[in-house]
């Protein structure tokens, strides 16, 4: 994968620049389109948006050589920033899930019941395992209400009984499967998907992300090849994503567009140039 292609610190400094970019941009974007009235989904879409501008700033800030953050040790073990990778991955297709347009009233309030049932289906898991029975039952009745909710739903009556029942059970955020909404948004499934898998080996302590560990500085946070290139393939990666999402942001909000300058946008919370003297 990354750790085959032949990189340098000069790739890694333009991945960075990019990066850099893309995320004071998305984050100017968030900050003009705060609490605007809109509709319910472009509502629920500019949430998850800002969760995406909240890990893209902690990624870039938890970087090697970054601006947004001063340090007296720098670490180059990849697993510094997978986690939010992995996070910058999820939220980008539930954002391209949410920002879609619904074809229905019906559409739309199957999708928000499913998100809210797949929430209180967590949070009675949560609670459950705390022995916290008085919040966990009231939960359960919220569950009960949404199953309801969905069963008289003219949009989720049309769906497959499989898929009803699937969808019934909480465990979905999503109507769709990860790879019918890869195929939707235009990604490479099995791309994707194998990058996901290898993000998440890292994200968690898992053998990929310590069988290999080398004197070379693999997998201890020195400078290495290796954690190099899976830096510079996810920052290469995250840009693409977190711009496809705040391209979709200036079509929900035209009047964004103006402070969308590169890396001397403005923003609240940010490296001292771009909060100084903010428009």
């Amino acid at each position: 994968m990354a750790e085959s292609q032949q990189f340098d610190l000069n790739d890694y400094y333009s991945a960075l620049s990019s990066f850099d970019k893309a995320v004071c941009e998305a984050c100017a974007v968030s900050n003009f389109t705060a609490d605007l009235v809109v509709a319910n989904y472009i509502g629920h879409s500019s949430h998850v948006f800002t969760r995406l501008c909240v890990h893209s700033e902690a990624l870039i800030s938890s970087l090697p050589k970054s601006r947004w953050a001063k340090r007296d040790y720098e670490s180059w073990d990849f697993s510094v920033i997978a986690a939010h990778v992995r996070a910058v991955m999820e939220g980008y297709l539930l954002f391209g899930y949410l920002a879609e347009t619904p074809k229905s009233e019906d559409e739309w309030y199957v999708k928000l019941n499913i998100m809210h049932l797949n929430d209180c289906t967590r949070r009675i898991r949560l609670h459950a395992n705390i022995k916290n029975s008085v919040d966990e039952q009231q939960f359960r009745l919220q569950q009960d209400e949404l199953k309801q909710r969905l069963k008289v739903n003219g949009y989720f009556d049309s769906l497959s009984a499989q898929l009803k029942k699937n969808l019934l059970k909480g465990r979905a955020l999503m109507i769709p499967t990860r790879e019918e909404l890869l195929s939707q948004l235009g990604e490479n499934v099995g791309d994707f998907n194998a990058f996901y898998d290898a993000v998440s080996n890292y994200t968690h302590i898992l053998p990929m992300s310590y069988y290999r560990m080398d004197s070379n500085g693999r997998g201890t946070g020195a400078y290495n090849h290796s954690d190099l290139s899976y830096i510079i393939v996810s920052l290469n990666k995250c840009t693409n994503w977190l711009v496809s999402s705040t391209d979709r942001m200036i079509e929900f909000f035209p009047n964004s567009k103006g402070v969308r300058k590169g890396k001397k946008s403005k923003f609240t919370l940010g490296p001292k140039e771009n909060t100084r003297n903010r428009k």
